[in-house]
């Protein structure tokens, strides 16, 4: 049975080509839309209509929110002022030269003024209370705090849990938010402060929350609940949709982005305002109906629209894409015969043409590794011709050397045998043959000291050499052939251009667990510049090499960090008059 529907498969999706493939399955597949079209592009259609008329009222809400906000602040603000204000306090606290009563209020009032607009609609009175029994002061913005104890806002105002509190007043028990700010005055002399009094800044709620009015139209087009912090209603632009918070609390009106309540649109915001507040606003529903109603008139032309939208484009793309399947078929075919040139590339982004460009790469770094190989079968040959020479070579050199040194000791020239023998140590230290990559510090510092005694001799003893060697050193394991560079560059460089007798230090050394070799002379040194060019140029593999000065010093750090890492290396340190040092830093190897 499971074979039998394998078969069934591979005749079904893969029998034919896969353009039939592709037109099949799409038109197949279009059968669903066209039957279901409808109520789903309607239904999305009028979420998107619902989505775009709720982001229109949020923009009336974030107005609406910013700039009661932004009222709160100023008035805030303005009480901060006030509190703030020299002359105010000193008045309060006696300190000014009239003692009159009224006159100290009337300094008081036009203070308060200046700090604060009154003649804004939204606000009912500012006043200040006084705390201080040894001086009076009465004004139509200033009164005692004894007057205020009989006040009915009173209460209230020393229950606040913060520095507002609402409550009723007048005839009409109209709901006032008042704000209430102390007045402390600071003795600068001892450090002290002291309540002098407070302000009180009484607002009318029904004012101050008050729906905006759209512009070109004569009445607001949403209506406003306000809450208190224990979600009681204290403003209702619309006193029909008070009944809301029967059905629904404030916290489950606000877990939603938005619900509906009798013939209205409810939302509330994310978050509560200045002094706990919380808003409902409710927008009439006869906007979206009239917007669902228009979509529903045009739906079906756009309906016919889509679908012949969908068999062009159908086709279409099935077309191209079966093309460029078929183009990078060719090119394997091509590839089949041994031809590796790349074509036409295919464009685009897609997997077909990421398929394509890697064949490409897979095509190029075929002939790479062709012409690669044929190279290093070639090179190799000749690495094979330069061995049988090399063979022939070391045994003459080899031979000229000790008949030389023969002829000299006969001729009593002992100077010509000791070169002889170092040359000739040289040598076989250079070509390997009884020495790996590794060799231990010991014989390194054994070629070094054969080199550094024919340049001795070169130079006639123009400057003499210390060795500062560690003896737990000498048996670590160091790259072959790294000192003899780095000491010709010190030799020929700077103690060659001394014009006095120079001196060469080499020391080796453990430190913070590295080996660390350390080649100092007293030379003529280089300039900065010189230093930060040879410092570039060793350790850019890339750079070309334009001088021969730096090309062993280079090769050496380029050993160094190929064979023990990117960490370890060559660094360089000289002044001008004053000598060089170069640091070689190795892992300790035993």
């Amino acid at each position: 049975m499971k074979e039998k529907l394998k078969r069934l498969h591979r005749f079904v999706f893969h029998s034919s080509t896969i353009f039939t493939q592709l037109v099949a399955f799409t038109a197949l597949v279009s059968i669903v839309p066209i039957l279901f079209i409808s109520s789903l592009v309607f239904q999305k259609i009028t979420n998107l209509v619902t989505e775009e008329l709720v982001n229109s009222h949020n923009q009336l809400i974030a107005q609406y929110t910013s700039s009661l906000e932004s009222k709160l602040y100023q008035y805030n603000d303005s009480l901060r002022q006030i509190t703030n204000n020299t002359i105010i306090v000193n008045t309060l606290m006696n300190k000014t030269e009239d003692n009159n009563p009224r006159s100290k209020g009337t300094d008081v009032s036009t203070e308060v003024n200046k700090s604060l607009h009154l003649e804004s609609p939204e606000l009912r009175n500012c006043m200040i209370y006084s705390n201080n029994s040894n001086g009076k002061i009465y004004g139509s913005r200033v009164a005692m705090m004894d007057g205020a104890t009989r006040e009915s806002w009173f209460p209230k105002s020393l229950s606040a849990r913060g520095n507002y509190f609402i409550y009723m007043a007048g005839k009409k028990k109209e709901a006032i938010l008042s704000l209430k700010q102390d007045i402390i005055y600071i003795n600068t002399a001892d450090y002290t402060s002291e309540f002098i009094g407070m302000v009180k800044l009484d607002i009318y709620l029904e004012r101050l929350l008050a729906p905006t009015v759209t512009f070109g139209e004569s009445v607001y087009s949403y209506d406003v609940i306000a809450l208190d912090s224990n979600s009681d209603i204290i403003y209702s632009s619309n006193q029909d949709y008070n009944s809301i918070l029967k059905d629904l609390s404030y916290e489950e009106l606000n877990s939603h982005k938005t619900n509906y309540y009798k013939d209205a649109m409810v939302i509330s915001p994310e978050h509560e305002i200045n002094f706990g507040l919380k808003l409902l606003f409710l927008f009439n529903n006869s906007q979206l109906n009239k917007k669902k109603a228009d979509v529903q008139s045009s739906f079906l032309p756009v309906l016919s629209v889509v679908i012949g939208i969908i068999f062009v484009t159908m086709f279409a793309f099935t077309r191209s894409f079966s093309k460029r399947v078929e183009k990078l078929i060719h090119k394997i075919k091509v590839a089949e015969t041994g031809d590796l040139s790349i074509t036409e590339k295919i464009e685009g982004n897609d997997e077909i043409a990421v398929l394509d460009r890697q064949f490409n790469t897979m095509l190029e770094k075929l002939d790479t590794l062709i012409k690669k190989n044929y190279i290093q079968q070639l090179e190799k040959k000749e690495s094979e011709f330069r061995n049988l020479q090399l063979q022939i070579n070391p045994h003459f050199l080899y031979n000229t050397l000790e008949t030389i040194s023969s002829i000299a000791a006969v001729k009593g020239v002992f100077l010509i045998c000791d070169l002889c023998e170092k040359l000739g140590g040289n040598f076989r230290y250079s070509l390997g043959k009884n020495y790996g990559e590794f060799v231990t510090v010991k014989q390194e510092l054994v070629h070094t000291q054969n080199y550094v005694y024919i340049q001795k001799t070169r130079f006639e003893n123009k400057f003499d050499v210390f060795y500062n060697v560690d003896p737990e050193m000498e048996d670590k394991l160091v790259l072959r052939f790294i000192l003899q560079p780095i000491v010709e560059n010190a030799i020929v460089h700077g103690l060659s251009k001394n014009k006095g007798k120079g001196t060469l230090e080499i020391s080796i050394k453990e430190v913070n667990h590295m080996l660390v070799i350390k080649i100092e002379d007293d030379g003529v040194g280089m300039s900065q510049q010189k230093v930060e060019e040879i410092s570039n140029y060793i350790n850019d593999t890339h750079q070309a090499e334009q001088t021969r000065q730096g090309i062993g010093i280079r090769n050496v750090n380029q050993r160094i960090q190929l064979a023990c890492g990117i960490e370890y290396g060559i660094t360089i340190e000289s002044l001008q008059g004053r000598g060089s040092c170069f640091t070689i830093t190795l892992p300790l190897l035993q």
